[in-house]
């Protein structure tokens, strides 16, 4: 094959003499690129002329106070007060901790005033008189059911007294004397067939009924009773009733219908347990209604209580509904309801039982600590 001076063979391929020129024409272009392209980038960076300004390489910062940041130098006191501004946010993130400045436990939600308990307490007082004045105006019919003979109709008037009781909730253990022994107690003895004779009020009439006693023998206990719900009306008013007394009653009246209600032990005779815990829950929810605005924005205690109470009072709507609109008595109750009516109590409590400690009025006390070993 022939090669032309030019290096170009006869077929048109480069000859020898352009493979030897190829890579320095290459380079050279390359080079001439580089070039280009770092004399664009250099007329893109600002001149560093003039006033010690210097260039976006390196950050240039307006020095505090100057005309460009008229800002303070850094901010020393909470805004309003003499307060460290420094001390303050370690106060704030220790109490996030739940501990004080010394290391122990304490609450992470500011103490509540006592005065601001006033209105709830208030509106519940009331909400209690009420409810003595229905049981006050329920006995005259018990008294006429149990006079007449009328077994059925007494347990049904019964049954209706008994729930207005048990509808007060959180007045328990705070009515002076007996009082509350005297409508709403047990028996603190059983001697030979029956009841001794401290035993009186609801209780002593449901034994009766129950156990087959004449209901008209069972009169002069309901006269008893009349009495006793008189004076319960008179003393409602000027009942004292605390922060802490009120704020654990939230929790307290469910835990009591468990405890007392569903295991039948308060009601023993009549096997009221359902009746009277829709009375307990309807009283938690009075009292729930009250505490709200202390409870709105302290943890998330009220969005669990007010998520799980419907929950509980559906649970009893349905038994209710599925017994032709009366409360069962517990023996009534199918297996599948009694878990129902287990399963929902059980994570009302758990809400419930935050609500106390949500709304606490002072510190968590100070624990002292171990002495170190000599």
């Amino acid at each position: 094959m022939a090669v032309s001076p030019l290096g170009i063979s006869d077929e048109g391929a480069p000859g020898p003499r352009l493979g030897r020129w190829r890579r320095p024409v290459l380079l050279a272009l390359a080079v001439l690129a580089l070039a280009v392209i770092a004399l664009g980038a250099a007329a893109l960076i600002p001149s560093g002329g003039g006033s010690g300004t210097k260039r976006f390489s390196v950050a240039a910062v307006a020095r505090h106070g100057s005309i460009t940041n008229r800002g303070p130098a850094s901010i020393t006191k909470v805004f309003g007060s003499n307060i460290p501004a420094k001390q303050y946010g370690t106060q704030v993130a220790l109490r996030e901790k739940g501990v004080n400045a010394n290391g122990q436990f304490i609450s992470d939600l500011s103490p509540l005033a006592p005065s601001q308990f006033n209105g709830p307490i208030a509106s519940y007082r009331t909400y209690a008189e009420r409810w003595a004045a229905r049981l006050a105006a329920a006995l005259p019919a018990l008294r006429g059911a149990l006079a007449g003979g009328n077994r059925p109709a007494s347990e049904r008037a019964w049954a209706v007294a008994f729930s207005d009781y048990l509808h007060l909730g959180a007045v328990y253990g705070l009515l002076p004397g007996t009082l509350d022994a005297q409508i709403d107690g047990m028996p603190h003895m059983l001697p030979g067939n029956g009841p001794g004779s401290q035993f009186s009020g609801l209780h002593r009439i449901e034994y009766g009924l129950w156990t087959g006693a004449s209901p008209r023998s069972l009169v002069p206990w309901v006269t008893r009773l009349e009495r006793d719900a008189v004076t319960l009306q008179s003393v409602l008013p000027s009942v004292a009733i605390t922060p802490l007394d009120y704020a654990t009653r939230a929790h307290e009246i469910l835990e009591d219908a468990q405890r007392d209600f569903l295991s039948g032990t308060d009601v023993q005779w009549s096997g009221a347990g359902v009746l009277a815990t829709a009375a307990g829950l309807a009283a938690t929810q009075e009292v729930i209604g009250t505490l709200t605005p202390l409870l709105q924005g302290r943890d998330n205690t009220l969005g669990e209580v007010q998520s799980t109470l419907p929950q509980l009072q559906a649970a009893l709507d349905r038994i209710r509904a599925a017994h032709h609109g009366t409360y069962p008595s517990l023996d009534e109750l199918t297996t599948s309801q009694r878990e129902l009516l287990d399963g929902t109590m059980t994570v009302a409590l758990t809400a419930l039982a935050d609500v106390p400690g949500t709304l606490e009025t002072t510190e968590l006390p100070v624990i002292p600590k171990i002495p170190s070993k000599p």
